[in-house]
């Protein structure tokens, strides 16, 4: 069975997951339960990582509880259309991977090319070009010599340009459009020398350019002038690089990296942790909601950054108990008086720059959310988004050069209109817990978390929380 066929009959995909009449529009009615304790789902940065990683490994490898989203779902794809196998009969426990059959080619009329559609994953698209362009490194028998990798409009729209740029400098051939973006066209290079990263925009730069310097077993030197955003996930790429056979040498301000050329080799198995965005939501409506919630699986040990956004809820005057391996909320407790107004530095936890957003909605704290320029440029301009998600609502909120203002006095009850999320993930997952707060807030377009927590509404439904149109 196809992962695609696999993924549609286990009803990993939120589709699946909702009645019909609530797939354009859904807001929170109800709940029943006062205590949650949970599990949380995989990482989806972790299980992009250790997908491309276990491409580049050249061995068979399984990977443990790996997230089942529509992000990691293009990572599954691509494998399937390179010609690795994967035994899917595990999932959602484990999936197993093996290499390519040596005689595997492209179905195409060119048995030296492949084509492979990388959807809206931008994780996976800025680092699958280290598996494309050191292929018969790893993979000597295999045909293939060129890939061309196409990606949805939407992904197709963000920045590439420094990844391509700095890929170029050791050697990469790539070809790509006047937009430097998607459809790329990879053909297998050699890799070495030195390179220069722009990674003011995303860290993800500077990790594909890793990845693919330590895939080319060849000694590279990577550095970054400017900036660095969210230097969290780039440690996360140099640690699993490491389980995976890399020696990288690198300095404390992640400036200065010299890959030592030596091949990579994928350890038999790989355990993804939970995910810690998906763990904020949880956290954030048990604080709205008055619920008592206990997570399991995910705490202060974590490298996951998005983790600090519990520290974050304190300041707004939320309770929480926060041990290495899991965490508790304390959401039926008195929230403490917020000191106002808060300035929140949200550069290291940008991707709950909206949840931060809402808390403050909730809470009736001034707020500024500052340190996340760069969000301008994911799935949405998330800054200016915000701001006019908000004024639709009747909310004072201001954009800022690098991050906005909001400032809400308003009661749950006198809130009501609609949350769009302009296909983005994070607006789907923190305007649900607006509409936690505010039953009048429906959330539009809430299929679009499909992106990396399809099974986010449902969950919540096996916990007692009931929507409605």
């Amino acid at each position: 069975m196809s992962i695609r066929s696999h993924l549609h009959e286990k009803h990993f995909l939120f589709q699946a997951q909702l009645p019909d009449v609530l797939k354009q529009g859904l807001r929170v009615s109800k709940w029943s339960q006062k205590k949650w304790h949970l599990m949380i789902s995989g990482s989806k940065s972790v299980t992009n990582r250790a997908l491309v990683l276990a491409a580049m490994g050249g061995r068979p490898i399984e990977i443990h509880v790996p997230l089942l989203a529509d992000d990691t779902w293009w990572g599954f794809l691509a494998l399937e259309q390179l010609g690795f196998g994967l035994d899917l009969s595990q999932l959602p426990e484990s999936v197993f991977i093996t290499p390519p059959k040596p005689a595997h080619g492209s179905k195409s009329s060119d048995p030296q090319s492949a084509l492979i559609h990388v959807g809206q994953a931008g994780t996976l698209g800025r680092f699958l070009p280290a598996v494309l362009l050191n292929w018969n490194k790893v993979y000597p028998e295999s045909p293939l010599k060129r890939f061309v990798v196409t990606a949805d409009e939407q992904l197709a729209r963000r920045p590439l340009a420094p990844l391509l740029s700095a890929l170029s400098e050791l050697g990469a051939v790539i070809g790509v459009p006047e937009s430097l973006s998607f459809p790329l066209e990879v053909s297998v290079s050699k890799l070495g020398g030195r390179c220069s990263v722009d990674s003011s925009t995303s860290g993800q730069f500077l990790s594909g350019v890793l990845l693919a310097a330590a895939g080319s077993g060849n000694t590279c030197a990577v550095s970054r002038p400017r900036d660095l955003v969210q230097p969290d996930y780039v440690q996360m790429t140099l640690n699993m690089l490491a389980g995976f056979g890399a020696n990288i040498e690198a300095d404390a301000e992640l400036r200065q990296f010299k890959v030592h050329g030596c091949a990579l080799s994928a350890p038999a198995a790989y355990r993804v942790e939970a995910d810690a965005s998906t763990a904020c939501y949880y956290a954030a409506m048990a604080c709205v909601m008055g619920i008592d919630l206990e997570v399991g699986n995910i705490g202060s040990a974590t490298v996951q950054p998005d983790f600090e956004f519990i520290s974050v809820l304190q300041r707004f005057g939320y309770q929480a108990q926060i041990s290495p391996d899991s965490f508790r909320i304390l959401g039926s407790a008195e929230r403490k008086k917020a000191i106002a107004p808060l300035n929140l530095d949200m550069s290291r936890c940008s991707d709950q720059a909206l949840t931060a957003g809402v808390m403050a909605i909730v809470s009736g704290v001034p707020v500024e959310v500052r340190g996340v320029g760069h969000i301008r440029h994911h799935e949405s301009d998330r800054i200016a988004s915000f701001c006019r998600n908000c004024q639709a609502l009747g909310l004072p909120a201001e954009e800022l050069a690098d991050g906005f203002a909001v400032h809400s006095g308003v009661t749950s009850h006198s809130l009501a209109g609609d949350w769009p999320t302009h296909n983005d993930h994070r607006f789907a997952l923190s305007g649900l817990v607006l509409s936690a707060w505010a039953h009048g807030v429906r959330v539009l377009n809430p299929s679009c978390m499909q992106k990396t927590a399809p099974a986010f509404v449902s969950h919540l439904q096996s916990l007692g929380v009931e929507f409605e149109a």
